[in-house]
């Protein structure tokens, strides 16, 4: 108790003497594309940065950036297997290749390009769903570097909810390691959101179960088998029914979780809810977790929505570094039509920092990016066909 009271007030005093910075968010450029505006990435070559974005479609499409924000359309690449919706496009390097990896909602699947120098792409392997593993309409990878390899990790929704483990090799292939099924005690039905911490040399992933409303820790290890560590459902104050985005900080040395929903009322119909009663709407928010040295979640704030704020319905969540003090943290909303911008502290508490009313609603289709000093956000209308880059300027 007495280092509670200590902790407290040591970030009081320490958060009064912080200027707290605010963004004008500017439009860069618009640019039209076949339905693929779902999900998104940024990879950064020797030759330039590069957007990728994908959706509905059955295409992954290749946009340029130049160093004033602007998105200029270079190719197009059909997803192996034919017409699949692709979601939770995310880009690395390992065992020094530049990769791209799709989740093939439509096709329970992972395909995994190589990344040119150029931005260009080729397919290089295709992993496809099976008894034993939890692929069934994919929506989000995280990649993971250990000491020696780099392992991805997938997450299901509602066929098959569960999580699994691959090796990447140095050919791009995916060699699976480990998969757990869901239960009643983690939450892993309908991971939407995963994000990574590393906190005393061991790793700790985070991830969000949509539909069971709630979320788990899990330590991984060397060999890329894991292990879960903490877990927390939704109650009235934490606003985890139908968690969604769930990203990671770490500001001078404090570890946090930062976690948006999307309210199961915001679907009509909900096939997943079983009981009807406990899903009644109790506002939105997003909510910060403490991560502590031994991986476990321990809540901390929630920036609750009001009539100053643009956060209902939050799908996706994107963290631009900004400072030793503040990270800048991006939420996209699907029915609030918005880009809400918060700055978060050492506190873990979220502040308004801006916010635009983009006119369209973003699923799961925003990142960022800073070039050459100046922050970008980029997001894809999930009802039609543009993308939109915007450019943050400080106030």
């Amino acid at each position: 108790m007495k280092f509670a009271i200590l902790f407290v007030l040591s970030m009081a005093i320490c958060s009064m003497t912080l200027s707290q910075p605010k963004f004008d968010i500017q439009t860069v450029n618009k640019v039209e594309t076949s339905f693929n505006t779902v999900t998104n990435t940024i990879h950064q070559t020797k030759q330039g940065h590069f957007l990728y974005s994908a959706g509905d479609g059955n295409q992954i499409d290749l946009f340029a950036i130049n160093e004033r924000g602007e998105m200029k359309a270079i190719e197009s690449y059909e997803v192996s297997g034919g017409k699949k919706t692709v979601r939770g496009l995310i880009s690395d390097t390992v065992h020094g290749k530049d990769l791209l990896f799709a989740g093939l909602k439509g096709g329970d699947a992972v395909e995994v390009f190589e990344i040119k120098a150029n931005g260009r792409l080729q397919s290089l392997s295709v992993t496809k769903d099976t008894d034993t593993t939890y692929l069934g309409i994919v929506i989000t990878l995280q990649v993971v570097h250990m000491k020696d390899n780099a392992y991805l990790f997938v997450g299901g929704l509602e066929k098959t909810p569960g999580l699994s483990s691959f090796k990447i090799t140095p050919e791009g292939d995916l060699e699976h390691i480990q998969s757990m099924a869901d239960t009643d005690s983690i939450f892993t039905d309908g991971i939407i959101g995963m994000s990574l911490h590393v906190i005393d040399g061991k790793t700790y992933l985070l991830t969000g179960g949509f539909q069971d409303n709630g979320l788990s820790s899990w330590r991984i290890f060397e060999n890329g088998q894991f292990e879960n560590i903490s877990n927390i459902p939704d109650d009235n104050n934490l606003f985890l029914n139908g968690t969604y985005p769930v990203i990671s900080t770490t500001i001078k040395g404090w570890n946090y979780v930062i976690v948006g929903h999307r309210h199961h009322s915001y679907y009509q119909p909900t096939p997943w809810v079983k009981d009807r009663h406990s899903y009644y709407y109790h506002g939105d928010a997003i909510t910060v977790f403490w991560v502590n040295n031994q991986g476990q979640l321990v809540p901390r704030s929630a920036f609750i929505d009001n009539n100053e704020t643009l956060i209902q319905g939050q799908t996706r969540l994107h963290r631009l570094p900004y400072n030793q003090n503040f990270d800048l943290i991006a939420a996209a909303t699907r029915d609030d039509q918005s880009i809400q911008l918060c700055m978060i502290n050492q506190n873990g508490r979220l502040s308004d920092a801006g916010k635009i009313e983009t006119g369209f609603p973003i699923y799961y289709g925003l990142t960022g990016y800073k070039i050459e000093g100046q922050l970008f956000l980029f997001a894809g209308s999930v009802d039609g066909k543009t993308m939109v880059s915007y450019r943050l300027d400080k106030q």
